[in-house]
């Protein structure tokens, strides 16, 4: 094997953005440990125990609880975009960017030595393949790769059922450049979040039909190319196991192997305190938190993600929320700063909840746009009885028929805590709640995605390309083609924006059009932002550059444990 000696470092990580707010500790109890000479978790973008690479400990385990494993492994597959897939896929597929620790598009310089913008108009897009990338089966990475996930992707045949078209539909060319490693892509018109697309990226084996593409990595995924190679899936233990690729180029990760492990949020504590797994995620979880404090070995890292929770309205025809005046009214009888108070006011005192549909806090160009439909009992009341949902009693009523909605959550401390706030609110207004709490491994295929609700509640992960990224979330819905638009809400204006603002390259005039987005999803109620993520990790202090990773990638490639 030929390996490219690169000096790797994750030391000098940006300090600028700022946590939601507050610190990583509560005020009461055992104080968990810190890593010494660390900033502040108020002053930094990541929280992972920097350390040089070559100062890790050659070998060794990580074992990561995840909520389920993947039911398509493919990550650009509808049913495959999903948080943990994504999170395997970082570890055993290329892709031509990461995020890096200011949340920016990096070059992942592994897989391409060169990516530059080449030409404004038309705009052309040259990517450079490194010279030793290979796919598990000895197959080079070439521009082929690129055509045809451009093709797969593109929304040309209905028949590939992607999780997104955006970007790869303006796409009119993909060639090969000076040598089979250069692709070179031309665009139909300008796409703004060009550095978004090509991450990650699946091998032409599995675009090359839709059938593969849909269907052909259901069980595993059989192509790879990455630090890490899948080991064994073993779906009776719920666990994916990934070790280190005996045939990766650059420079050989400190791990020997990683396990991604399926496990309920009510046992990771347990399993941290016994030595079965490194770390887990507290997101809102109070015990969780109140456990990492007295684990011994145990620290919390912490640091602002792209990841909030929010209320899905079902606006399907036939939906009792279809009615737009009613849904404004429901989610103007939801507060979601006491939902924000409640899940994290002792894990992030003064947290504050998300005001903006399209842009995360960290983002420069978020701006608090909730006030165009604040948290108004009134209003809602008055909304409602004008829509003839009249009290009834204790609960409300139109034409003999009861205003009861359908809460769907995950049965999780975090889904717990939501519904009974919601629950409780929504009776302060005289709307029924039942609450359907489902499994983890049920909660999309069974019930979010054929739109088994009438409010769903759940987290939404952003990402670095918030237009490309969101789009799908307020597609029109065209026969059973909904993208991400699991509440089939669809605002004609919003998708004239979205053209509007994939095609804008200045990025303040993009930050504005997407703030114009975001006050007609506020107007129409498309769905409610709620509580950021705490950003919270429980994690063995000896394990470094790894843990609370902000807005930055996961970072497999570096992370180990200490001598």
């Amino acid at each position: 094997m030929r390996v490219r000696k690169v000096h790797r470092t994750v030391l000098g990580l940006g300090l600028a953005a700022v946590l939601v707010a507050g610190c990583a500790t509560g005020t009461d109890g055992p104080q968990p440990e810190s890593s010494t000479d660390r900033a502040s978790a108020a002053e930094q973008t990541t929280d992972i125990n920097p350390v040089d690479v070559s100062e890790l400990r050659d070998g060794g385990q990580l074992r990561i609880p995840v909520d389920a494993l993947p039911t398509n492994y493919n990550p650009l597959q509808v049913n495959g975009a999903r948080v943990v897939t994504w999170q395997l896929a970082e570890a055993i597929l290329p892709s031509a960017f990461r995020d890096g620790a200011d949340g920016q598009h990096t070059l992942a310089d592994d897989f391409f030595s060169s990516i530059e913008l080449t030409s404004d108009s038309p705009q052309v897009v040259t990517y450079t393949i490194a010279d030793d990338a290979v796919w598990s089966n000895g197959r080079a990475l070439s521009w082929e790769d690129l055509a045809s996930q451009a093709a797969a992707l593109s929304g040309d045949d209905p028949a590939y059922e992607g999780y997104s078209s955006v970007g790869y539909s303006s796409i009119a060319s993909v060639e090969r450049g000076a040598a089979d490693r250069e692709a070179v892509v031309t665009f139909a018109e300008p796409f703004a979040e060009w550095q978004g697309l090509f991450n990650l990226i699946v091998p032409q084996e599995i675009t090359g039909d839709p059938e593969t593409f849909n269907s052909g990595w259901l069980a595993e995924p059989t192509i790879t190319s990455g630090p890490f190679v899948v080991e064994r899936i073993d779906d009776a233990a719920k666990t994916v196991i990934v070790e280190r690729n005996p045939d990766w180029w650059a420079d050989t990760p400190p791990l020997e192997n990683i396990s991604f492990i399926a496990l309920d949020a009510s046992a990771r504590a347990d399993a941290l305190a016994n030595g079965e797994i490194d770390i887990y995620p507290i997101g809102g979880d109070i015990d969780l938190y109140t456990r990492a404090q007295s684990i011994p070995g145990v620290e919390i890292r912490q640091a602002t993600e792209r990841r909030a929770g929010q209320l899905t309205f079902n606006g399907a025809p036939g939906a009792v929320l279809a009615d737009e005046q009613v849904r404004v009214a429901i989610a103007q009888a939801i507060d979601p700063a006491a939902i924000t108070d409640i899940l994290l006011g002792e894990i992030v005192p003064g947290a504050e909840p998300v005001g903006n549909h399209i842009l995360p806090p960290p983002d420069a160009g978020y701006v608090d746009n909730s006030d165009v439909a604040p948290f108004d009992r009134e209003a809602a009341e008055q909304a409602l009885d004008a829509a003839g949902w009249t009290l009834d009693g204790e609960e409300r009523a139109r034409d003999g028929v009861d205003l009861n909605l359908r809460l769907l959550v995950q049965n999780t401390p975090v889904g717990t805590t939501v519904s009974g706030v919601i629950r409780d609110q929504l009776a302060a207004i005289g709307v029924g709640v039942t609450t359907i709490s489902v499994s983890p491994d049920q909660f999309y295929d069974d019930n979010l995605l054929p739109g088994n609700f009438d409010i769903a509640a759940f987290e939404w992960t952003k990402s670095a390309s918030p237009f490309a990224h969101d789009r799908p979330v307020f597609q029109e819905v065209v026969g059973d083609d909904f993208g991400s638009n699991f509440g089939r809400i669809y605002i004609p204006e919003i998708d004239a924006l979205y053209d509007e603002g994939l095609a804008e390259l200045d990025v303040d005039r993009r930050n504005e059009i997407a703030n114009r987005i975001d006050v007609l999803a506020w107007e129409h109620a498309h769905h409610l932002p709620t509580y950021p993520d705490s950003g919270a990790y429980a994690v063995r202090t000896e394990l470094a550059n790894y843990g609370a990773r902000g807005l930055g990638s996961y970072g497999f490639e570096n992370a180990g444990w200490l001598p």
